[in-house]
C-alpha cells in the first residue's frame, strides 16, 4: 500500500479503501462518507478551497479537504453539527 494508509490498514474496510483510491468526490458522495450534514460539507469544501467547477458539475479533491479537517481537528475547531437556523 502506499502512502501511511497500511498503519490503519486493521480498522479500514472494502467502503474506506475504494474512497481512498479517488482523487475527486462529489458532494453527495462526501456527506455520506464524512456523515456530515449537507450544509457543513459544504462549507468546509468551500473553507479548504477544494472546490473544482467543471461546467454544471462540482467536483471536491478529496485530498486538500481532508488536509483541511485534519488542520481543523489538530486546531479543536471542527464542529460536527450544523449551524442552527433562525
Amino acid at each position: 500500500m502506499t502512502g501511511n494508509i497500511w498503519k490503519f490498514s486493521d480498522q479500514l474496510d472494502i467502503e474506506d479503501l475504494e474512497f481512498g483510491r479517488r482523487d475527486f468526490i462529489t458532494y453527495k458522495l462526501g456527506v455520506e462518507y464524512y456523515g456530515l450534514s449537507p450544509k457543513v460539507f459544504t462549507k468546509l469544501a468551500w473553507e479548504s478551497g477544494a472546490v473544482y467547477k467543471l461546467n454544471k458539475k462540482v467536483l471536491i479533491k478529496r485530498e486538500i479537504l481532508e488536509e483541511h479537517l485534519r488542520n481543523l481537528m489538530r486546531k479543536g475547531e471542527f464542529d460536527y453539527g450544523d449551524e442552527e437556523e433562525e
